[in-house]
């Protein structure tokens, strides 16, 4: 401590610091299975009473509203221990009333912030909730390469699994800012909770991207992994459709050869060569014809034959 050095003419008391936006009371809303980014615009129905009665205060108010994940979509009444740490404060857009006492509501996420406390249960949550300052990253060349890099991930992500078009890739590219570009891709590609949560919660933007192009490359992988195992299923599936098909002609042509009561293998043969069928149910026919040897009776007369 005594060996800390300030700039010239500046004194230790007067030495400018980093201070944390205070902590806000705000109405809370817990999400379930769905989460909300800065720089996002999303609609969704909202049924329960204590979140439309945390709207409902909202608009009233700033029209200002806390949304958060809570860890077991499950749970109808979570508690504080059942909400997500980190979520992001969101302007209220437009509210409309649906049947049945439920509310159709379109948000835009502002800015992430951290819950610090729950104030209040009933009727609606309401807690204190500390803004995250902004940290803009410097237009460094390392910066740039690292969201060069994760566009080109997404690219490949998007190629993967087909769920993204060529015009949503290049939308993406458009995107230079890099704290928007980490939110826009999780928002609209990320389906575990889990990864969403790990994006929001990532303060630092150099890292949030690295964070980011790792779980892209996990879901890159794996969609490769699962386009082989679809095509190899499709196969054995279409290869099982095929060969019951085959049988089922087959049987239908020994029917019309009247196999059954033929004992002239010659004669099964003849009547196979006179019969319209497609060439693979004629080869597996002939390879049945083949396996019998010309001199054994048919089935019904082995049965004459028995010895009584």
């Amino acid at each position: 401590e005594a060996n800390r050095a300030f700039p010239i003419g500046l004194k230790e008391e007067t030495m400018p610091r980093e201070k944390k936006p205070a902590a806000i009371a705000m109405p809370i809303l817990a999400l379930r299975g769905l989460m909300v980014f800065p720089h996002m615009v999303l609609h969704f129905d909202v049924g329960r009473e204590k979140s439309v009665a945390a709207l409902e205060q909202a608009m009233m108010e700033s029209q200002e509203i806390f949304l958060v994940a809570q860890r077991d979509a499950d749970v109808e009444d979570p508690t504080v221990d059942q909400l997500c740490r980190v979520g992001t404060i969101a302007h209220i857009k437009q509210v409309l009333n649906l049947p049945g006492d439920s509310l159709r509501v379109l948000v835009e996420g502002l800015r992430r912030a951290t819950l610090e406390t729950i104030t209040q249960e009933e009727p609606y949550l309401l807690g204190k909730v500390r803004p995250e300052p902004e940290r803009p990253e410097e237009e460094s060349i390392e910066m740039q390469a690292l969201v060069r890099t994760t566009q080109d991930f997404f690219a490949a992500y998007a190629a993967a699994s087909q769920r993204g078009s060529a015009e949503t890739v290049n939308s993406v590219r458009e995107v230079e800012a890099p704290d928007q570009l980490a939110d826009v891709i999780a928002a609209n590609v990320l389906t575990h909770l889990e990864d969403r949560q790990a994006i929001l919660e990532e303060l630092d933007v150099k890292t949030r991207l690295e964070k980011l192009c790792t779980i892209l490359a996990r879901e890159t992988e794996l969609a490769g992994v699962e386009k082989q195992v679809q095509a190899r299923i499709k196969k054995q599936i279409e290869k099982n459709q095929k060969d019951y098909y085959l049988r089922e002609q087959i049987k239908a042509i020994q029917t019309e050869l009247g196999d059954k009561e033929a004992t002239d293998v010659e004669d099964l043969r003849d009547r196979l060569e006179h019969t319209p069928v497609n060439d693979e149910a004629r080869e597996k026919l002939q390879k049945e014809l083949e396996r019998r040897p010309a001199w054994l009776p048919a089935p019904r007369q082995w049965a004459c034959a028995a010895p009584g």
